[in-house]
């Protein structure tokens, strides 16, 4: 369901971890001038830039007309990648269910989440504290009409990048969110809910990812196309 959603704003093998709320509330007093935020945001955006080849691993959890618990492991090139169904409601697959896809852009990436200043208006909603840290929140609003949109983004007060990006779409009445993190040297997605009304009914998904890998190549076999297993045949007597 989160995909299919992103997909219009382009939009721990474990139990996985909750989703992590936005830090205590907002309060009105920016610890930066929000005219100096949004340029350092600008600027953060343009200097940082998601690896080409990962891997990592995600678990879903959704429940509504079709309960769902998968937990997969993705390895990535460019546009290619390999998804490899680990386990589902609680039964690990062995060998995995994998499905190669090409030409298929990563929607997680905060480049492709995170709002702009030439698509966006920004305004000043709060200051986001957590001990010494500050992150500052802006409401944000398309300049252009969308299938989905960002309505709110947490810039983080240190790298000035986005910590968390909140969207609504006119599909099924959805709406959801998108938390980042440094993984290493990385800004990586960390978490993402969303809700939408789904053949009547309302379905929530989780999406906790983790085990982050950056490998500086992958092999070509990685995004080949499996070969089924050959089938045993007895010997004719």
């Amino acid at each position: 369901m989160i995909a299919l959603l992103l997909a219009a704003a382009l939009v721990a093998p474990t139990a996985p971890p909750d989703i992590p709320p936005l830090r205590g509330h907002p309060t009105p007093a920016p610890a930066v001038a929000p005219a100096t935020v949004l340029a350092r945001y600008a600027t953060a955006l343009a200097e940082n830039r998601t690896p080409v080849v990962l891997s990592f691993e995600y678990a879903i959890d959704q429940t509504g007309a079709h309960d769902i618990q998968q937990t997969h492991r993705v390895f990535r090139s460019g546009n290619s990648e390999r998804d490899e169904l680990l386990s589902m409601d609680g039964k690990r697959l062995d060998p995995p269910s994998i499905h190669i896809f090409l030409g298929h852009r990563n929607r997680y990436t905060f480049e492709a989440l995170a709002p702009r200043p030439e698509a966006y208006t920004f305004r000043y909603a709060g200051s986001v504290h957590d001990g010494k840290h500050v992150d500052e929140v802006f409401e944000t609003k398309a300049l252009s009409p969308s299938p989905a949109t960002i309505e709110q983004v947490t810039i983080d007060g240190i790298t000035f990048l986005p910590v968390a990006i909140h969207f609504v779409t006119n599909t099924h009445g959805g709406r959801g969110s998108v938390t980042f993190g440094r993984v290493q040297k990385y800004w990586m997605a960390t978490a993402a809910s969303a809700t939408a009304t789904y053949a009547k009914s309302t379905a929530i998904e989780h999406v906790s990812f983790y085990r982050y890998r950056f490998p500086t190549t992958l092999a070509a076999s990685t995004f080949s196309t499996p070969r089924p297993l050959p089938s045993f045949r007895p010997t004719p007597y």
